[in-house]
């Protein structure tokens, strides 16, 4: 692998300087959802901090889990609040305390925390709990006063590694964050999403049939900007398990039938099954509240008591195990309190004491069932519709009965929504920008503390209460060229495609026919020409040809298939007419992934045949069905190398046609079921790049990574030779390789800017020196794209509105106020947003030899022209995207990559174990068939 000498090092680490702010578009006023941030105590100490429950835990880092340092850490700030009132501190309840003086800590640097929980009880108390807090010896001054300094000069001398203040940052962020993270009604998920479930802030949706609640909450960071620090707010939504009686869930889903499934069909055996897997899902590692049962001098005392469920009562516990749980009706694979028997055992003797009485009414050594027990045990009547739920383990279960358990309100479930659960969840986000900047500094600030934050006034820290002012502007959109030179306009960030061909045709293609895939066979067998697809087929062909796409208008004999019970059998079923042509149209009888699955992996990789998939409802019906045929041919014409519209005046830089653009991306596995796939699961690289001037075609390819790694590996190399030699080899190019190289890197944040740098980019230098020659390599700019970030603009004028969705308009962008203070950086929101809130892109340049030395000061007005344009070369759509095409387009790739492992990613079937073995059958990560390499399959 190539690497970095010292003096490239040191260089790498210096992003680009901004070159100057654009001045291109008219200017427009808008608020961003930041706060002012103010600071009267220059300085704080920040310490890190170690929980454990003894001196040798504490030697031997052993892992407590997070809740429990939670606990502690506010255990610890009572006790020294106590001893000193005055002390100001703060925490992130994780590894750090930040105080404005310094903390008087133990000689022995060790603070003992002990405390006893009260009780529901008093005739049985809580035990006692004592744990140790260690402040490491290490103490980090962070002179807040020095970074806004810096922040005001813009003094090159002081750029150094980005990004810069991390410790600074963490620290003033501990501290304003600190109110809501010890707010006992606000549940705190990753680093800094804040959900109030308490009265009067809480804000949720529960989707009808669904175990899950989803919660709006609020995100906060610290954000260094030009002169000053910023306090970044934004909406954020999440699900929660719902804080409700599992017997009120259980009823809620209609799951209160443990007492009366043994009569059901097997249709309502199975719609049962998949509701109780779902549930049992949600509840596995649950926090439940128990009114747990306890004998004291022969009477029943209750006391609240708090568990982890590990799931519902499942027959396969304690298989294996000597006298494992016995269930009567084994079809569901559970059972309530009447039908799951557990083995009692003899009461035993403890510390030399006669054991205890038997239960008068049960037998020992002997199997009861649960309902038996509770009621000769405890005299309480089990409730035998409901589900058992396992408060113990799989190798150890303890059942308890569900109507004893509540679950605890505020946990996060990180799960795969289904379709009802998704739709309500854009729903519940989708709002109108006015109402997402009226919560953020109303029901944010509250829930934050911003306003009423005892510890904000000990450190002498402000938020200022209006969101801030910047400056953007609105570019204008480029006008667009179709065949014979036809010019179309956009408007509201989009265009109609009426009359036109397309810019380039593609090859023409010859052997052609459609594929139905019926859910039933017909009753009556069609005449041959007789059915509405055939007839839908035929218009689509002449439909092609008038947009200059072209194609035989005599298709091949077509066929309509029953769809089989197996992808196995789909594959065998398909070979033929798959192996016969060049193209097949695929009507599906709805939109159904599993099937689009089997079509893509058997066309894609098995037999190299390119495929659209439509709907037979709208690819049939006359209403609308040429705007449907359009959208279907953008497709068709890009899969077989045309280009569907261009720019008609692009910038210098493009019009030259000496200039590859590049994007790439790396996609992760998640929703991968617990204990269901192997965890080396790898993550996909996806890689696209153009092979001419027009920007229309941009070939793919994918390859796996290690399992969770987003850096590139030493096969990078290898890969970005490959799209040097497709620049050269296409005829257009004259066999000459690009002299500038401009690439998109997408999905990286700010801590991976140096990982790009310093391990990314000598890669792609490494193979740029294996195809060029000597001493003419080519110039270099990487720009780093993101659309997952927290920053948002809300328009403040309605004249520069989108009338539809109330954001600002399509081609605004800013790039000062927000922006990083030295660096390039800047917003670009080019799409026209229908609905909600709309989300600019983020682009940072960190490395650029190409855009400074052509154009000087005007170099940020190319850079954002360029990229708003790009915007508008999106192929398969008549409007402008929100991100440019190098970085959709590699997301893309790597979408159908993940659909070619469909089962080390989606898993469609839980059931299914994934071997490790598995993993390396799919090595390639979906690399396509010979027939389809070099091309735009992933369309």
């Amino acid at each position: 692998m190539s690497k970095l000498s010292l003096s490239e090092m040191q260089k790498a680490n210096h992003l680009p300087v901004r070159p100057g702010h654009g001045t291109t578009g008219g200017q427009v006023k808008l608020w961003a959802n930041y706060f002012k941030i103010n600071i009267k105590s220059p300085a704080v100490y920040r310490y890190t901090i170690k929980v454990a429950a003894s001196e040798e835990a504490l030697k031997k880092e052993a892992e407590v889990a997070s809740k429990k340092v939670e606990v502690v850490i506010g255990k610890l700030l009572e006790q020294i609040g106590a001893r000193a009132q005055s002390v100001a501190i703060a925490s992130d309840f994780k590894v750090h305390l930040v105080t404005p003086t310094k903390l008087p800590v133990p000689a022995n640097r060790i603070f003992e925390v002990t405390w006893t929980e009260p009780t529901s009880n008093q005739n049985l108390p809580s035990k006692p709990e004592s744990w140790l807090v260690k402040v490491e010896e290490s103490v980090e001054e962070c002179d807040l006063g020095n970074v806004l300094n810096e922040l005001t000069t813009l003094d090159p001398k002081l750029d150094g590694e980005f990004p810069k203040y991390n410790v600074e940052l963490d620290a003033l962020n501990t501290i304003i964050t600190h109110h809501a993270r010890a707010d006992d009604k606000v549940a705190v998920v990753g680093r800094g999403r804040f959900f109030a479930f308490g009265d009067g802030l809480v804000e949720q949706k529960i989707p009808d049939g669904s175990p899950l609640v989803i919660l709006r909450g609020y995100f906060a960071s610290v954000r260094p900007a030009t002169g000053r620090l910023l306090l970044n707010t934004n909406i954020t939504h999440g699900v929660f398990r719902p804080g409700i009686k599992l017997k009120e869930l259980f009823q809620k889903l209609g799951l209160n039938v443990m007492n009366q499934c043994h009569n059901y069909t097997n249709f309502e055996q199975r719609n049962t099954q998949k509701k109780l897997a779902k549930v049992n899902k949600i509840l596995a590692k649950a926090r439940v509240e128990v009114d747990l049962p306890f004998m004291v001098d022969g009477k029943v005392q209750w006391k609240k008591c708090y568990r982890t469920l590990h799931g519902i009562a499942h027959l396969g516990d304690e298989r294996g195990q000597p006298h494992p749980p016995q269930f009567r009706y084994t079809a569901l694979e559970t059972g309530g309190p009447a039908s799951v028997k557990f083995y009692l055992r003899a009461p035993q003797a403890r510390n030399g004491s006669a054991p205890p009485p038997s239960i008068p009414g049960l037998s020992t050594n002997a199997y009861v069932t649960v309902e038996e027990y509770y009621m000769k045990r405890y005299n309480f009547g089990a409730d035998a519709s409901l589900p058992l739920v396992n408060v113990g383990s799989k190798d150890k279960a303890i059942y308890v009965l569900s109507e004893l358990c509540t679950l605890v309100k505020g946990r996060s479930i990180k799960t795969k929504l289904d379709s009802g659960e998704a739709d309500a969840m854009i729903k519940f986000a989708c709002r109108a920008p006015s109402l997402n900047a009226q919560s953020i500094v109303t029901k944010g600030r509250q829930t934050l503390g911003l306003d009423n934050s005892l510890t904000l006034g000990k450190f002498k820290v402000s938020v200022d209460k209006e969101l801030l002012t910047v400056i953007g502007r609105e570019l204008q959109p480029p006008m667009l060229t179709y065949g014979g030179d036809k010019m179309v306009q956009p408007n509201d960030g989009g265009w109609l495609m009426k009359s036109v061909k397309v810019a380039r045709s593609c090859r023409r293609i010859e052997k052609w026919t459609y594929l139905e895939l019926l859910k039933r066979p017909r009753e009556v067998k069609p005449k041959p020409g007789d059915t509405p697809v055939e007839t839908a087929v035929a218009g689509f062909a002449s439909f092609l040809n008038r947009t200059g796409i072209p194609i035989n208008p005599r298709h091949q004999q077509g066929e309509s298939v029953v769809i089989p019970a197996t992808e196995d059998e789909f594959r065998a079923r398909v070979m033929k007419i798959m192996t016969a042509n060049q193209f097949l149209v695929v009507v599906l009888p709805d939109k159904d992934t599993i099937l689009y699955s089997w079509v893509k992996r058997a066309a894609d990789i098995k037999y190299g045949v390119h495929t659209v998939c439509v709907v037979g409802t709208k690819f049939t019906q006359e209403k609308g069905q040429m705007g449907y045929f359009a959208n279907v041919g953008l497709k068709v014409n890009l899969k077989f190398g045309g280009t569907n519209h261009s720019i008609k005046t692009p910038i210098p830089l493009l019009a030259k046609g000496k200039t590859m653009v590049v994007g790439y991306d790396v996609t992760h596995p998640t929703n991968l079921p617990a204990g269901k796939s192997a965890s080396t699961a790898p993550s996909i690289v996806g890689l696209v790049s153009t092979i001419d001037q027009y920007l229309g075609q941009w070939p793919g390819m994918v390859w796996n990574n290690p399992r969770g790694q987003e850096s590139m590996t030493a096969q990078f190399t290898d890969k970005f030779k490959t799209r040097l030699e497709l620049w050269r080899n296409n005829p257009v190019n004259n066999r000459t390789l690009p002299e500038n190289i401009l690439i998109f890197r997408d999905g990286v944040s700010e801590g991976q800017f140096q990982m790009v740098i310093n391990h990314e980019l000598p890669l792609i230098r490494a193979a740029c020196k294996g195809v060029y020659p000597a001493g003419k390599l080519p110039r270099i700019t990487l720009i780093v794209s993101v659309k997952r970030h927290q920053t948002r603009f809300f328009p403040t004028d309605p004249k520069h509105i989108h009338l539809r969705s109330k954001s600002p308009k399509e081609g605004t962008v800013v790039d000062r106020g927000v922006t990083n203070v030295r660096y390039w950086d800047f917003f670009l929101q080019a799409h026209a947003s229908l609905q909600g809130t709309a989300r600019s892109a983020h682009y940072t340049v960190l490395v650029d030899e190409i855009f400074r030395a052509d154009y000087g000061n005007k170099a940020a007005d190319m850079l954002e022209k360029l990229t708003h344009d790009m915007c508008y070369l999106y192929g398969r759509a008549t409007k402008a995207v929100s991100i440019c095409p190098p970085a959709y387009y590699a997301d893309l790739v790597c979408g159908r990559a993940r659909i070619h492992q469909k089962e080390l990613f989606d898993a469609i079937d839980d059931s299914k174990s994934i071997k490790s073995e598995d993993f390396q059958s799919y090595g390639m990560a979906g690399a396509v068939h010979a027939n389809l390499r070099d091309s735009m399959y992933y369309m």
